[in-house]
């Protein structure tokens, strides 16, 4: 019997590796899953770094310019490059309305092919949030933009359930379907020394590390989480902060605080950790926190997205109110005094990340959906 010919999947992305924030980390996991299953392009970005790419994967990256709006870098590229790429493609599968996202769509629509979309954060809010100036304008033209999109797709994907009414307030009426991201437990994992993981990135072995890993977007609220070391700092400087995922110039050269640049081996960053804390003013799951879980640290975040669902309060995490950071403070207090629950909660959170939540579930659900098209 002649094997049946596997589907085009067109994957268009306005972020990808080597760049290792949340859109990127979902792809390198899922991907992997995927192209078993279907003929592979993606489109993307061309981001300094070294990159390996996947086996038996098209993946086309375009130049990006050396200027950029907030955290957000525009593509060089002609427009027919993109048309071209969803042409010869069975299925289109956004990840963002960047400059390639967006323009996926459109053509998706005018070639008539199935459009779904992954949406993996609130845009409008998250853009407009890491602007210095013109915040409400720029929200207002998204918030504009938004609906006119994702109302061409057949399908949107959603990391949570709470993401749905979100999308409906912005008039967007298509089929929504629920696919919960997961953590590869086997790559992320506790350390079988704690002292030897922070000796090798050159931290004293005796402080208690209080750890971030992600983007520096001004969503991200780093500030609140710097505060809250300062004052624990002044109290017990037996302690460091490691900050992973960029440059911030107010950090630099600051004592017992570790700025370091975007990684694309984060393992190491988690394990040396004794505390992650997530300040976020918004999120959707935030594939770090589930990392650093996944790794046995305790975990103190604020309770946005879909965050509050998988961490229970003074079980495998804490939370605290956004932007508070007395209470940050008193929290993180509280587990540098006390080692042993910082064991308990660290254990429940990697029993949490085992028992529930996987990329291989993940990508079924994907695959379940595609299929449909």
């Amino acid at each position: 019997m002649e094997e049946q010919k596997k589907k085009t999947l067109l994957i268009a992305t306005d972020s990808f590796l080597p760049r290792w924030d949340g859109i990127a980390r979902f792809l390198n996991e899922v991907v992997p899953h995927l192209k078993d299953h279907f003929e592979i392009i993606i489109a993307a970005p061309k981001f300094e770094g070294e990159y390996k790419g996947f086996h038996d994967v098209v993946v086309l990256r375009f130049p990006v310019y050396k200027w950029k709006i907030a955290d957000f870098h525009p593509v060089k590229f002609k427009r027919s490059n993109i048309a071209k790429l969803v042409k010869r493609s069975d299925i289109v599968w956004t990840q963002s309305i960047g400059t390639i996202g967006s323009l996926a769509m459109h053509y998706a629509k005018k070639y008539h092919k199935p459009l779904l979309a992954f949406v993996h954060s609130v845009e409008w809010f998250l853009f407009s949030k890491s602007l210095k100036r013109f915040k409400r304008s720029v929200e207002f033209t998204i918030r504009k933009a938004i609906p006119f999109l994702y109302n061409k797709c057949d399908v949107i994907m959603i990391p949570f359930e709470g993401m749905a009414p979100m999308l409906e307030d912005q008039s967007i009426n298509v089929k929504k379907d629920v696919v919960h991201l997961g953590v590869d437990v086997d790559k992320f994992h506790p350390p079988e020394s704690k002292a030897l993981a922070k000796q090798k990135l050159g931290l004293n072995p005796n402080n208690v590390v209080i750890g971030y890993l992600g983007r520096f977007g001004r969503e991200k609220d780093i500030p609140t989480l710097y505060e809250a070391f300062r004052k624990i700092h002044a109290e017990r400087p037996d302690t460091t902060l490691l900050l992973v995922g960029g440059k911030m110039k107010p950090f630099d050269h600051m004592e017992d605080v570790k700025v370091v640049g975007s990684v694309n081996k984060p393992v190491p960053y988690y394990q040396a950790m004794d505390i992650y804390v997530l300040p976020s003013l918004t999120e959707t799951t935030s594939l770090t926190t589930m990392e650093a879980m996944a790794c046995g640290l305790p975990v103190v975040v604020t309770p946005v997205g879909y965050i509050e669902k998988y961490i229970e309060n003074k079980h495998n995490g804490f939370s605290f109110p956004v932007q508070n950071v007395e209470r940050l403070t008193l929290l993180l207090d509280k587990l540098i005094k006390d080692k042993p629950l910082r064991k308990d909660i660290g254990e429940n959170a990697r029993l949490t990340m085992v028992h529930k939540h996987s990329w291989k579930k993940t990508a079924e659900d994907i695959i379940r959906i595609l299929d449909r098209f």
